[in-house]
């Protein structure tokens, strides 16, 4: 009797949950055109330093479609460190570069695109590797399995819930045996408010966050996160620009 209610939960649960995608214009609501992300110290931003602080940025750039273009990581004075370069026909990313120093590090070009299977060449350090990417969803667990040259070398699996939305992401690194677990916890805005973080011979970590300041579009441009002790991590400050 247990085991026929629980498979009727899980043919409700099929039923009930929206398919897992990413979420075009990295989740933010409305047409984003660039968002830049700045990253300060506590201790300098409640000494009323707003303006002095900047320890890290990162700058990404979508289309109309809300695919992500481009990307930079930068240092405090806006110097960058790596970038990556993407290009998408039909909502279906076909090339991708990784680049730092100026130089092309990463090449990966798509060689063919299926139902639940994707196919790459990545160019890396002078070697050509095929990766092959398969995707299964049933109702809100979702699983991609990663093949470098017929080798399996990874399998990751997102509980999402009823919205689509992850509650729980494992990544299990195949080739150095070890696992990664993230939980979150999101608040009615579908902000992310406590991340637990488990890894393989570590602590488990827990990220608490707190939002301010929302713009126009319901997007949050202030938040302030938190470690395991509930002390003061960071200051992130968002800057939005949107589609006209």
């Amino acid at each position: 009797m247990k085991r026929v209610i629980y498979l009727l939960m899980v043919m409700v649960a099929a039923v009930s949950c929206k398919g897992y995608q990413e979420k075009p214009f990295g989740g933010l609501n409305g047409k984003v055109e660039q968002v830049k992300i700045l990253q300060r110290l506590p201790e300098m931003w409640y000494a009323g330093n707003v303006g002095t602080d900047v320890v890290g940025m990162n700058a990404v750039a979508y289309d109309m479609f809300g695919n992500e273009l481009c990307s930079a990581l930068m240092d405090s004075a806006g110097q960058v460190l790596s970038e990556d370069e993407n290009l998408f026909e039909n909502d279906v990313c076909v090339r991708s570069i990784h680049k730092s120093g100026g130089r092309i590090l990463v090449r990966q070009n798509l060689v063919s695109a299926k139902r639940g299977r994707l196919e790459y060449i990545r160019e890396m350090g002078g070697q050509s590797t095929r990766i092959v990417v398969k995707k299964s969803s049933f109702g809100c667990w979702h699983k991609s399995v990663i093949y470098e040259d017929g080798l399996m070398t990874s399998i990751n699996r997102i509980r999402t819930d009823f919205k689509g939305y992850p509650v729980v992401i494992t990544e299990k690194d195949l080739l150095h045996q070890t696992e990664s677990r993230e939980v979150n916890k999101y608040d009615k805005k579908h902000n992310i408010i406590e991340k637990h973080i488990f890894r393989t011979g570590e602590k488990e970590k827990v990220v608490y966050t707190d939002y301010f300041d929302f713009d126009k579009h319901g997007n949050w441009t202030e938040a302030r996160t938190y470690n395991t002790h509930r002390l003061p991590e960071w200051i992130i400050t968002r800057e939005i620009k949107y589609w006209e």
